[in-house]
């Protein structure tokens, strides 16, 4: 294992003494899914490298001229989900990585159907980044078949998480104060059958937005919780769901909890720019859930950040940078499509932005607002192939814009969530 780490550090160290990033967190952590190459999204070909295995990768900020801004531990993980494959307790002391598929042997070379021949997974790795230069994990704990998503409550007192296996779609796990779980609140009765494929928490910690993959429909959970207590109790329904687009990948909320961000990624539209969608909810069961506003991006907008501001949304566009290098359609440049979210609620296009890379599918603003940091899956290198984190300044103004910084970090292949500690 030792080996297969020593060219993560080279790099990393190369390109610290030839650049300085612009970046203001403590740290950034990463997860690296080893079993298989992009383009096994597309003819089911892993292409995995003997002994390679999946990565949680950690960066001390800001980077200094040794070996030591980096860290490797193994931890299972996969690409098979959109981007909540990793969330950070409230104190950034604890991350919980999603196992949403198991690991892939090193004599399996090809599968028919990713969906159906992937191992299954169905577990939740608990990592103490309490000193972020020395992660260590600490135990995991059972889930449900193939665990899809995840989100913590804003204060760190619940993890919500959908997953594959009925009667386990969505649950809610509270935590105690180590952060081990100690309760479930499972879904709502009247909550119709069907997979759940997003959960996101509202910043006032009181409900919870699902996405129902079938019907293509958003839908919001309130919490009762008991008075004494203040503990959770049971997860009631919200309204009617809404259908939006027709194949919504993740959401968020915006810090102030006014808006729900949403992605459409058109898989089933050949050729078809992604949109961007901004949803309304009705928090008191007043009026109806509405969206207000949708905007084209690139094609497949996977991963999307919204600045702490609320101003400004990024959104990566992975295009067709996933198809066999062999195929005719494929697209060697990624791309980043920055928008404003108005005080109303509209958005507006401030650009898009070309980059060479391969699957990016996660990105963060840092604490000002004023850097991105974007995963990078793979890149279009013969012989040794590494994921990494691109970096890129937000110009300021009333037109702001996107400036690629030089520095890059390199990780194991399959970089694909990423998170900052502040």
């Amino acid at each position: 294992m030792k080996n297969y780490f020593v060219p993560l550090f080279l790099f990393v160290s190369i390109t610290s003494y030839s650049q300085n990033l612009s970046f203001e967190a403590k740290g950034i952590i990463a997860i690296s899914d080893a079993d298989m190459a992009a383009s096994a999204f597309a003819d089911g070909k892993l292409y995995k490298e003997k002994g390679a295995k999946d990565a949680f990768t950690t960066f001390k900020l800001p980077l200094q001229k040794s070996y030591d801004d980096s860290k490797s531990v193994i931890v299972s993980n996969s690409s098979a989900n959109h981007t909540k494959a990793m969330v950070v307790s409230n104190t950034h002391h604890l991350a919980y990585v999603v196992d949403t598929r198991g690991m892939v042997a090193d004599n399996v070379s090809e599968l028919k159907n990713l969906s159906e021949d992937l191992p299954a997974g169905g577990f939740i790795t608990v990592i103490d980044i309490a000193n972020i230069a020395h992660p260590k994990v600490l135990y995991k704990f059972p889930t449900g078949k193939n665990p899809i998503g995840i989100d913590i409550s804003p204060k760190g007192e619940y993890l919500v998480l959908c997953t594959e296996e009925e009667g386990k779609e969505l649950q809610v796990l509270e935590l105690d104060p180590t952060g081990k779980p100690i309760r479930i609140i499972h879904r709502p009765q009247n909550l119709p059958a069907g997979k759940i494929s997003d959960v996101s928490w509202h910043p006032n910690d009181n409900y919870i937005a699902f996405t129902f993959e079938e019907t293509k429909e958003i839908g919001l959970l309130k919490t009762t919780r008991d008075g004494p207590t203040n503990k959770i109790i049971r997860l009631e329904l919200q309204g009617k769901p809404i259908k939006i687009g027709t194949s919504p990948g993740s959401g968020q909320f915006t810090s102030d909890g006014k808006f729900y961000i949403v992605s459409d990624l058109k898989r089933n539209e050949e050729g078809a720019d992604g949109e961007i969608f901004v949803i309304r909810f009705s928090l008191d069961g007043s009026s109806e859930h509405f969206p207000l506003s949708r905007i084209k991006v690139g094609q497949n907008p996977e991963g999307f950040a919204i600045s702490p501001d609320g101003r400004l949304i990024a959104v990566a566009n992975i295009k067709k940078t996933y198809l066999p290098w062999e195929n005719t359609g494929l697209n060697n440049k990624a791309s980043l499509s920055l928008l404003k979210l108005t005080p109303d609620g509209s958005l507006n296009s401030l650009g898009e932005y070309e980059f060479e890379g391969i699957l990016p599918k996660s990105l963060s603003f840092d604490q000002s607002g004023k850097n991105l940091a974007v995963s990078v899956y793979d890149y279009f290198n013969y012989g040794k192939h590494f994921g990494g984190i691109e970096f890129w300044k937000v110009t300021q103004g009333d037109n702001p814009g996107l400036q690629k910084q030089e520095i890059k970090l390199f990780l194991p292949r399959g970089c694909h969530s990423i998170r900052i500690i502040k």
